[in-house]
């Protein structure tokens, strides 16, 4: 059911215009009451109004909503086309992203769907990149997994997680990483119990750094 208009209030479609390259459409309303009126364009994507197939003439309010609805979303998408032309970003990343920018979290979410949709987002692609960049940094499996959730990549793409490091030879990167910053095993306890810690924030299990102690020894 439509939402009712007040008594002397109307809104209605004045002008659609296509614009960029027929890529949107314009839509120009005119909002009047009994005092007064003013003008309020909205932009949609040429996909949505193929969806909505707005036409001139009084609108109901429930119209009105969701054609406001779609250009917030679209709006949303352009935003979030220029944020992932900078760096990739999983579709909950970029949600967060969004959202600080002033969208609310629907509209967000939404943006991100179609974007991810559009091949915009390739959470599998993009996790496989971003675990190459921890690797090249001696990571250990736990602080690339924290990392990983930290950047948004849900359940799905983390799943793949582990066949991604099967091959990888932990003890031998924490034994790199152990040379990389301490040169060598050292051999006051109050320092080895601090270069372990260490290397347990870097995410190596205990095992890994004593199969790595050995291998420098």
């Amino acid at each position: 059911m439509s939402n009712p208009l007040p008594n002397g209030f109307s809104i209605t479609l004045t002008s659609l215009r296509a614009q960029n390259e027929g890529a949107e459409v314009a839509l120009t309303l005119k909002i009047a009451d009994e005092a007064h009126s003013e003008q309020k364009r909205l932009v949609i994507s040429t996909e949505q109004y193929c969806e909505l197939k707005p036409a001139r003439g009084i609108l109901t309010l429930e119209k009105y909503e969701i054609l406001e609805s779609a250009a917030k979303v679209y709006s949303a998408v352009r935003r979030g086309e220029g944020i992932l032309s900078y760096s990739a970003n999983s579709a909950r990343m970029l949600t967060q992203k969004l959202s600080r920018r002033g969208y609310d979290r629907e509209t967000a979410e939404k943006a991100s769907e179609i974007l991810k949709a559009k091949g915009l987002i390739n959470e599998q692609n993009d996790m496989e990149c971003e675990v190459e960049r921890c690797l090249r940094k001696l990571w250990g499996t736990a602080r690339i997994r924290a990392h990983l959730w930290s950047k948004g990549f849900d359940k799905d793409a983390l799943s793949g997680l582990d066949a991604l490091l099967e091959d990888i030879d932990f003890a031998e990167n924490c034994a790199q990483l152990i040379m990389k910053k301490y040169r060598d095993i050292p051999t006051a306890p109050a320092e080895r119990h601090r270069m372990i810690a260490g290397l347990a924030r870097y995410g190596y299990s205990m095992g890994e750094i004593k199969e790595a102690i050995l291998k420098i020894k």
